[in-house]
């Protein structure tokens, strides 16, 4: 597969995850925790604010319990301007309170998985995330969304690890998130 066909294909499994899921709830659902703790592999989506102050997308981490919040982002200390966004940059992979994850940043909704998430799962998928050299970070191919997914594993309606019954390659990270 090409770079660009790899870009393309990123991007589209971006832009399905939060046209059938923010949106239209088809795998997730979202949840009001006024009051209430979040649940194991909560994703938490946060505004992503454009330099003007307009919205321009989301930033996704996974609740990963004991009031802690994984995430993966990109930091490109190199370059900066339009052709920063097009590349790899190095990826980072960070735990934070969720307070003070919600106090830096303006938190758009709360997705829960329907059927839940394995727990015990999810746990080794977090740790091996911490313990692990993260990929370097890439808007389109490897995202904090592609990030999010993986931790959470397969599940009964989605798994991110398959498209159409076909393993996915390490390249690739496609999500079959079609809206029937």
């Amino acid at each position: 597969m090409s770079f660009t066909s790899q870009a393309l294909t990123g991007a589209v499994s971006t832009i399905k995850f939060f046209l059938s899921e923010a949106f239209l709830g088809r795998h997730f659902e979202a949840v009001e925790l006024e009051g209430k703790e979040p649940e194991p592999g909560d994703l938490f989506l946060f505004r992503l604010l454009s330099p003007t102050g307009r919205w321009c997308g989301a930033h996704v981490g996974v609740y990963c319990g004991r009031g802690e919040i994984i995430h993966f982002e990109g930091r490109n200390v190199a370059s900066q301007g339009p052709h920063a966004f097009l590349g790899s940059c190095e990826g980072i992979v960070s735990k934070q309170g969720q307070r003070p994850l919600q106090r830096s940043r303006s938190l758009w909704r709360v997705l829960r998985r329907r059927g839940g998430v394995d727990p015990v799962g999810l746990e080794r998928r977090v740790r091996e995330a911490m313990d692990a050299d993260p990929p370097p970070y890439h808007p389109t191919r490897s995202n904090c969304v592609h990030f999010a997914l993986r931790l959470l594993g397969p599940g009964p309606t989605l798994d991110p690890l398959r498209i159409d019954g076909r393993p996915v390659s390490s390249m690739s990270v496609d999500l079959n998130l079609s809206v029937d």
